[in-house]
């Protein structure tokens, strides 16, 4: 495996967290720009009330998602790339495979999809 700055528990971590975390801040951002006498006139309560909730296959999608796509990052063969330096000195490294592991999750997809073991309707339904 190529040398990372981070361990991968710790690349695995922020990847889920990014994953968790990215679309409920767009849902709020979005309601917020567009909505926002709506939050001013039924406060919080009312954004609970009306805030879309995932089921628990909703959120065994997104974690087997985020496993997976962590995954291929880590175990997909890349050449080993250097980002700019920062102003603290640090160069941060990575590898270049997200094409590959673009590629591999649109296989895989199709794959699950034409033996029939998962169905992609099944994510609008939750």
């Amino acid at each position: 495996m190529a040398e990372t700055v981070h361990s991968p528990i710790v690349t695995f971590a922020s990847m889920l967290s990014l994953l968790a975390l990215c679309p409920p801040f767009v849902i709020l951002s979005s309601f917020l720009f567009h909505s926002s006498g709506f939050l001013w006139e039924n406060g919080v309560k009312g954004l609970i009330n009306i805030w879309p909730r995932p089921t628990a296959i909703a959120w065994k999608i997104i974690f087997c998602y985020g496993a997976f796509e962590a995954a291929l990052q880590l175990l997909l063969p890349g050449k080993r790339v250097e980002g700019p330096v920062s102003p603290t000195g640090n160069r941060p490294v990575y590898k270049d495979n997200g094409m590959a592991a673009y590629f591999v999750t649109l296989a895989t997809y199709l794959g699950l999809w034409w033996f029939g073991i998962f169905n992609p309707a099944i994510v609008y339904d939750h």
